[in-house]
Order: structure tokens, then sequence, then C-alpha cells
């Protein structure tokens, strides 16, 4: 609760029991900085032309990390970085993905998103009075996808993910979330982009939230010339978030709000709730962008007491085609360059 996308949070229900999840290739370097409670995973190289788009950089693909003790994450900060650790522009990130591989989400089949991160996520802290339950042992997959519109190649390329979290020691231990997330194509087991005609245009996908709880906190994800995003709740006619893009002069992204929903309690939902996802795209060109829309939104749920989180189940259909996908994100690409962090 994420994408642009965001929110990392979301659900800790009762009777969760998981089976493990898929092996992938092992996260560059992982720091359990206990001093600070922070881990920090950086992964790479990647190198990075001038004016490369997502489809022409070669990808790390998903990376595994086993957590190294049981608590709670607090939150998540992405940056990209060079060898020597400095901070490279936000622009080369077109999202990182963090994924909980042996989970299943909320809405539908997939293996569970924690957290998406655009260049338009800084910093995401949660509330002290929440955290996002974790245990050890417990694989999280990363899903680095890089861009380089800028004018400048990086050849060497990091990214540098720092995760605070609340030993499970802590005298005061937060409430456990989860992160519940949606997408305007409905897509399981494949990409999630579409095609952005000339003109405005919108993308909307309608889905069910099958247990009770309270959402608490709600963002997204949107590429650029992305205008809105939007998330109605059909059963009870309530817009629950409107959100506008702020945009540059040629129409890129820069910032997409987050709205915090437990600074008021939380919106309400009942299981069986019908919503719909909208996002909005103004296209000033002529011709159609291919594969350049996004609209993916996170939220922050936490399940009313004895709500049960559907099981994650390998032999689902489309639990095995999202497997298959995110196995595929690095098996066309070249070798995976060496970890050569000084």
């Amino acid at each position: 609760m994420l994408i642009a996308f965001l929110v990392m949070l979301a659900a800790g229900a009762a009777g969760t029991g998981q089976v493990p999840g898929p092996a992938f290739p092992s996260a560059g370097r992982f720091v359990d900085d206990s001093a600070h409670h922070r881990f920090v995973i950086t992964l790479g190289p990647v190198d990075l032309p001038a004016h490369a788009s997502h489809h022409e950089v070669e990808q790390l693909g998903v990376r595994q990390a086993d957590l190294p003790r049981d608590g709670w994450l607090e939150g998540y900060q992405v940056d990209i970085v060079d060898s020597l650790g400095r901070v490279l522009p936000r622009e080369l990130i077109h999202h990182v993905e963090l994924i909980e591989l042996d989970r299943r989400a909320l809405l539908d089949g997939e293996v569970q998103r924690m957290a998406s991160v655009g260049k338009e996520t800084r910093v995401v802290q949660l509330p002290d009075f929440i955290g996002y339950p974790v245990r050890r042992g417990e694989p999280i997959g990363i899903d680095p996808m890089l861009e380089n519109p800028t004018d400048s190649g990086y050849p060497a390329a990091f990214v540098r993910i720092s995760v605070p979290y609340t030993p499970a020691n802590a005298e005061d231990a937060p409430a456990d979330v989860f992160s519940i997330e949606a997408d305007v194509t409905g897509a399981v087991g494949k990409a999630s982009d579409f095609d952005v005609p000339s003109g405005r245009s919108s993308a909307s996908h309608e889905f069910t939230v099958p247990i009770s709880g309270l959402l608490l906190a709600v963002g997204g994800h949107i590429h650029d010339l992305g205008t809105r995003l939007v998330l109605v709740n059909l059963t009870k006619g309530d817009t629950v978030y409107d959100a506008r893009t702020t945009r540059d002069s040629l129409g890129r992204l820069m910032q997409l709000p987050v709205r915090q929903l437990w600074r008021s309690g939380g919106y309400r939902i009942t299981g069986g709730e019908r919503f719909r996802l909208t996002a909005f795209y103004d296209n000033p060109g002529a011709r159609t962008l291919v594969a350049e829309g996004m609209g993916t939104l996170g939220g922050a749920f936490k399940p009313d007491s004895g709500q049960v989180w559907p099981r994650l189940d390998p032999a689902d259909p489309e639990t095995s085609r999202d497997l298959a996908y995110l196995h595929s994100l690095g098996a066309m690409k070249g070798g995976m360059p060496g970890m050569d962090m000084h």
C-alpha cells in the first residue's frame, strides 16, 4: 500500500494460512539495520541509456529476499542510486513493486502485491498504530522496472529500497494491516498496460470486496498523460477516491495524491460491496500510444474480526498464470549482472 502506485498496507485476517511461495533469483544486497529498525535492499546494476523507455531497458526481473525477523513493516522509500550511493533522478523509476510471495491477493487469484512505487511516490510512512505483519523467513519479491527519459545515460544504476520496521518484541505492537489492490484492466497473469488513443479517454474495471473491514488509506499509480483516478462504491453510491494528477508542461506525471482515510476513522466496507475503478487520460497527439496507459489503486484495508482472507492456491488458474507471468519478467533478459556496490 504499492504501485505510482503507493500505499503499502492492508489486511491481516484470521485464518490466512498460506502455502510457501515460489523461488526467484536472490536479491542483491540485504542489510538488516537493527540499530535503526530498517531493512535496506539494493538491486542491480541496470544499464539505463538516455531516452530509453521501460520496454527498451534490460530489466532485472523479480528478485527474492527472505526476511530475517518477525515484526511489522512500517513504510518504504525507493531511490535509484549510482555505485557510490548517490541518488539519481526519480524519472528513472517506472515502478518498483514489493510482492508477498506466499499470500493471495484479496480481490483475485494474484499473488499479493504489498506495495507499488512510481516516480511520483515519495517516502511512505504508516501511522504508528498500524503495520504490515511479516515473519522470519518469509519470501518477499521485488520487481524493479526502470526507464530513462532524461538526456543523460546511467550505465550502472541500482535500486535501493529502505523499509522501516517495528520488531516483534516492541512494547506497543501495531494493529495488522495488509494491501488491497485493483487495476483498471482487471489483468491477472499479464501486463496491465493499455493503449491510450488520441484525445480524452478512460478505462474502467469493476470488482467486489469479499470481506468486511475498514479502508484506512488509498492511493494509486497512473502513467504520463493520465489526469485522474477515481474509485466509486457502486453499492452505496459513494466516491471513495477522486485524485487528479499534477503534471508538467509536457504532460508528464509529477504527483498523484494519497488519501489518509484513517484520520477520519476509515471508510467502512461491507463484504460483497461492488466498486468501479476508472483512470482518465488526455493524449494531445494525433496517434494512439501503444501500451502507455496504466491505472492501479492501492489501499490499506483492516478486516473486521473473524473475516477470513482468501487462501493462496498455486493450482488456481489465476494464481498459476500470475506466477508464470512473474517468472517471465526476467526469463528473456540477458545474463543478470553481478553486484558491485562500494
